[in-house]
């Protein structure tokens, strides 16, 4: 495998995170991403991040001038988040206000959105905007919120809610296209890619969560971890019951709600009933917070997100990660938020 240079890595993480990678640099953006840009252009660096992702996960980034594209792992869309995406690109492809703009790119975020509604009839106004949150906004970066004043005479300042939509958006849209349209994959994923797509979309492997490819990553686990290891970016940790991709970028929290799932991930034992999880929750919270009201749902999304159980048979139980932990004492969580 060819050696990785720091700007490889930058555009490999970008797609990791987000699923593609833009040539045009926005104004935040850094000396090193815009160098990123510039490398791109080069086939010797587009064929070694092709390689890399094609060893790693057996697929390549969609690639249409330079506009990568990368739908693995976490990225995977269900149906109703399909519908959204692509009744999105065409209400914008096809909005008249980006009609040949570089420059002036921001749209009615409602008028998108009513577009969109008018061909998904299946959902809500309220929850198509979520998901064009959660898809353009968060995981593409391609639409950036703003809110434009309009002053006019005698009247107040209307303020409405815009997107920012990138310049590269009909390239995203022909790469989408482009990997929308090509065949289902053949089942030929060979056993270092068949696990490192797990590890992708979850972070985390037991041999009791994962019976089926956790032989395979203890059959592979050196050659699996130098794989990971070439990004430059993640360390696989593997136990002897438990496997885990650790995100050097990935700060540890110090939020109230996490440190609440480590207490109760710490209680779960041999495991509770789904019902018994909120008073779990709630006892745990008035030991470490007295008085201070902190939501069962936030506790549970900590514990979910940072694998600390496992929904097994209508039980939750801890996963061998908790092990690693220490539950933090009042002390030790004084003046954290």
């Amino acid at each position: 495998m060819a050696n990785m240079t720091n700007l490889d890595r930058l555009i490999i993480n970008e797609l990791l995170d987000h699923g593609v990678f833009t040539t045009t640099p926005l104004a935040a953006a850094t000396q090193q991403s815009r160098a990123a840009i510039a490398e791109l252009k080069k086939p010797s660096v587009q064929q070694r991040i092709g390689n890399y992702f094609k060893n790693l996960l057996g697929l390549a980034p969609d690639n249409f001038q330079e506009n990568l594209l990368l739908l693995a792992g976490t990225a995977k869309l269900n149906s109703a988040q399909v519908h959204v995406l692509l009744a999105t690109v065409k209400t914008v492809i096809n909005e008249p206000e980006l009609q040949g703009k570089d420059e002036d790119r921001a749209v009615a975020t409602q008028k998108i959105v009513r577009k969109v509604h008018s061909e998904v009839t299946e959902l809500d106004e309220r929850e198509i905007l979520r998901l064009i949150d959660s898809l353009f906004v968060k995981r593409f970066g391609l639409f950036t919120p703003d809110r434009l004043e309009e002053d006019q005479e005698n009247t107040p300042a209307e303020i409405d809610d815009y997107w920012e939509v990138s310049p590269d958006f009909n390239e995203f849209a022909q790469n989408l296209v482009n990997h929308l349209g090509q065949s289902a994959p053949a089942n030929d994923l060979n056993e270092l890619q068949q696990v490192n797509r797990v590890l992708l979309a979850e972070q985390f492997m037991s041999p009791k969560t994962n019976p089926q490819t956790w032989p395979l990553l203890v059959a592979h686990k050196e050659e699996i971890a130098d794989q990971w290891r070439q990004g430059g970016r993640f360390i696989l940790e593997v136990g002897d019951h438990y496997a885990l991709l650790l995100d050097n970028q990935r700060q540890p929290s110090v939020a109230k709600p996490y440190l609440v799932a480590l207490t109760v991930a710490h209680e779960l034992g041999a495991g509770v009933q789904a019902d018994e999880l909120t008073p779990t929750i709630k006892a745990a919270t008035e030991a470490l917070f007295p008085g201070f009201t902190i939501q069962p749902s936030q506790v549970k999304a900590a514990l979910i997100e940072n694998d600390l159980m496992s929904d097994q048979d209508d039980y939750w139980v801890p996963t061998p990660i908790v092990a690693r932990f220490l539950v933090e004492t009042d002390e030790q969580s004084e003046g954290e938020t």
